[in-house]
């Protein structure tokens, strides 16, 4: 997959998803999770299912309080069970966010496997262990948002070929 293909399909996404966000914030959201994706060698539609489970509607300033500090932005990092992390106190711009989540992402595979626990731990690394329900449910729904940024790549993909082919066809179609 090239990086058109990843901004392609993320812009179409966010744009999609966040209809009112500014163009600019739109590219910036879909630059951060295609080059975080990159940098950490995670398929940026990993990164994205994720980023739709955590905050659907890409609002890059929301902050929740959570049992501990406070879940921030796009991936909804936590501010407190990552405050170890040298940049956690940027987490709302959405490179760094992309970054961070990104690294956390990476972690949670090498230590509880590249399967449906590994992306529950994102969650709640005790709850997956223990095969929670809600750990199920959630992966089930990184799974279904997973499906649909599926959607988009396959989009971007055919119209990025027609293109190059010399075809003219309509967006999103």
């Amino acid at each position: 997959m090239t990086i058109a293909v990843c901004l392609a399909a993320l812009s179409m996404l966010v744009a999609n998803r966040a209809p009112d966000l500014s163009v600019g914030m739109q590219h910036e959201i879909a630059k951060s999770i295609c080059y975080a994706g990159k940098a950490y060698k995670l398929n940026p539609r990993i990164l994205a299912a994720y980023t739709l489970n955590e905050n659907g509607n890409y609002n890059v300033s929301l902050l929740k309080p959570a049992a501990v500090g406070y879940d921030a932005g796009i991936f909804q990092v936590n501010t407190a069970i990552n405050r170890n992390m040298h940049l956690i106190r940027y987490a709302l711009n959405p490179s760094v966010e992309a970054s961070l989540a990104a690294q956390i992402i990476k972690r949670n595979f090498r230590e509880f496997g590249y399967n449906w626990i590994g992306v529950a731990a994102y969650w709640s690394p005790q709850n997956a262990l223990d095969h929670g329900r809600q750990a199920i449910a959630y992966f089930d729904r990184w799974h279904r948002h997973f499906l649909e940024v599926s959607h988009y790549f396959r989009v971007a993909e055919r119209e990025l070929q027609s293109i190059h082919h010399g075809k003219n066809t309509e967006i999103g179609k």
